[in-house]
């Protein structure tokens, strides 16, 4: 468990690597951000590094899946399914995506999805559903 005085470590696994940077800016002065511009480096970072949280676009270049459009998806059942446990089987996720409509992710609660933000993000609202999260995993102090 990480000393409650530590920033808490998100892990924003996106293509744009534009929409990363800008992230990085509004995000760091209340956690540590790690980067991933997609799944194959995410689970790199993975393997060295455990995030308390993971913000995740859907639409990536494939590895995981078959469907571009679906990367993000196919990625975290994997690490919900597949990947050793201690990795990342109960990692807090929330997705940011372009995708438009009132359901852009069926079934989102077979995949433990704890919130969905539609990019841009409010970023007051996003750093609160992180603390939120994360709060709840290290049981720091509110």
């Amino acid at each position: 468990m990480k000393d409650w005085l530590e920033k808490p470590r998100v892990l924003i696994v996106d293509d744009d690597t534009e929409f990363i940077s800008d992230l990085k800016v509004l995000l760091s002065s209340e956690f540590e951000i790690l980067a991933a511009s997609g799944t194959r480096r995410a689970m790199e970072i993975l393997s060295e590094r455990q995030p308390d949280c993971l913000l995740l676009d859907l639409n990536m270049p494939e590895y995981f899946g078959k469907d571009p459009k679906d990367e993000g998806l196919s990625f975290l059942k994997y690490l919900r399914e597949d990947a050793d446990p201690r990795m990342a089987a109960r990692l807090p996720v929330i997705v940011l995506t372009a995708r438009q409509g009132e359901n852009p992710i069926e079934n989102a609660g077979e995949y433990g999805i704890a919130g969905l933000y539609r990019k841009p993000p409010d970023i007051k609202h996003l750093k609160t559903a992180i603390w939120k999260l994360v709060e709840g995993i290290n049981g720091n102090p509110s």
